[in-house]
């Protein structure tokens, strides 16, 4: 598990080494972070206001991340689920949120378009289905709510299901959707940027950040003054970014070798509607253009660890749960990444504190690659009008912070005890 590489092009060694921060660097925007969400403020600010002097800082380099490492899934969903939603929050912003995250699918596709990325790119729809009685009453509730809010989201019975998710009891199907290669697709963002005159600078961990007259970013090699800064770090909040309250996990996920041409005629579906499984750390499935089959699920770590050691047994015994056709299959190759989450489950997106000069935008909960390119395309249109969407109200992510998350040693115990307990309950529904 440890050291492992999504098995797809894109990642950061096929990218051409860009320079670190040395001196002092001056700019009118400095964004910290080189992955979606940081490219994708720093892309749209530059269309909107090509005037601006964009920078971009990473510690590592583009993509070298979540954003790298994801599983490239491209879905409508941000915050809970619709029928919780509409419990806890009122229609008005449920229909909201859904309508925010359709619009966010919709601007990663047109972004592709524009910028003319290479990142295998299989729009589509994504099915989450049901495992046991339980969870096919969650989702029946579920298509309820999306009828009553008139929004997308289409309840299959178990005799409708596509092959590949034949053994389910039934699932609801959300749309617009996608599939992509998430490092291509953010290389693929990071010259965008360039294109528009953006400089991207790598190798450079910024160790503070100086609210002075104008924010200061504080490297090992030199420093970055700006009028504006935007922290997009994400999973690496903790320390550069606490008071937005989210906290970093890291997640698994694995891809067989090229499948058999029998075999993708059964599981053709998943190319472009991925199948996921209801239920915390359940297995979710995809295909690659290059007929892998992807397999998320079943181990979280708790900060910069790796998930612990029965990672793939538990994906292996995904594979063969899948479809009978799979029986022979295994898994070739794992990874784990880091995601960013938050006690409520919706993200973080605003001003750091009452100061408009810092910004900030994390903890999508696993739903990062269009929910933080509209984030970051959000901020950019903060900055570059001076001020936020007029529909921002309707919007519970659009905040300072997140609810308060308490920290310690303690605490982090007391999580990755938590943490271990969930992925031995997600094993055991499962591993045999």
């Amino acid at each position: 598990m440890r050291g492992g590489r999504p098995p797809w092009h894109g990642g950061a060694e096929s990218s051409t080494p860009r320079s670190p921060v040395e001196g002092t660097i001056r700019a009118d925007v400095a964004i910290v972070g080189a992955g979606i969400t940081g490219l994708s403020t720093a892309a749209t600010l530059a269309a909107l206001r090509p005037d601006l002097d964009v920078v971009v800082v990473d510690a590592g380099g583009v993509a070298a991340g979540a954003s790298g490492s994801g599983t490239g899934l491209v879905g409508p969903r941000v915050g809970p689920s619709l029928h919780r939603l509409r419990r806890t929050r009122g229609d008005e912003i449920a229909r909201a949120a859904h309508r925010w995250s359709q619009a966010a699918v919709a601007h990663v596709l047109e972004t592709i378009a524009d910028g003319d990325i290479e990142c295998g790119l299989s729009p589509g729809t994504q099915l989450v289905v049901a495992s046991d009685r339980r969870a096919a009453k969650s989702l029946l509730a579920e298509g309820v709510a999306a009828r009553a809010l008139g929004v997308e989201a289409e309840v299959v019975a178990a005799r409708h299901l596509p092959a590949a998710a034949s053994r389910y009891l039934g699932g609801v199907r959300y749309g617009p959707a996608a599939t992509v290669d998430p490092a291509a697709y953010t290389h693929g963002l990071a010259r965008m940027c360039e294109r528009r005159g953006v400089r991207v600078f790598e190798h450079s961990r910024v160790r503070r950040v100086e609210p002075e007259r104008q924010p200061v970013l504080v490297t090992d090699r030199g420093r970055v003054v700006a009028r504006r800064v935007v922290l997009a770090v994400n999973a690496f909040a903790r320390q550069l970014d606490p008071s937005s309250n989210v906290i970093a996990l890291r997640v698994q996920a694995g891809a067989t070798d090229p499948l058999p041409a029998d075999v993708i005629a059964v599981l053709e579906s998943l190319r472009t509607e991925p199948v996921i499984e209801h239920g915390d750390l359940s297995p979710y499935y995809r295909l690659t253009p290059d007929d892998r089959l992807v397999v998320g699920g079943g181990s979280v770590g708790h900060g910069s660890e790796d998930p612990d050691g029965g990672s793939r047994a538990f994906l292996d015994a995904a594979v063969r749960s899948l479809h009978p056709a799979l029986r022979g299959q295994r898994i070739v190759t794992t990874w784990s990444g880091p995601i960013a989450m938050t006690r409520d489950g919706f993200p973080v997106v605003g001003s750091r504190g009452r100061d408009e000069a810092i910004l900030h935008a994390g903890g999508c909960c696993g739903h990062g690659i269009a929910s933080s390119s509209w984030n970051g395309a959000y901020l950019a249109r903060w900055i570059a009008t001076g001020h936020r969407d007029d529909l921002s109200d309707r919007f519970p992510w659009v905040r300072t912070s997140g609810p308060w998350i308490p920290s310690g040693r303690i605490v982090d115990r007391v999580l990755t005890q938590y943490l271990r307990r969930m992925t031995g309950s997600a094993r055991s529904k499962l591993v045999t």
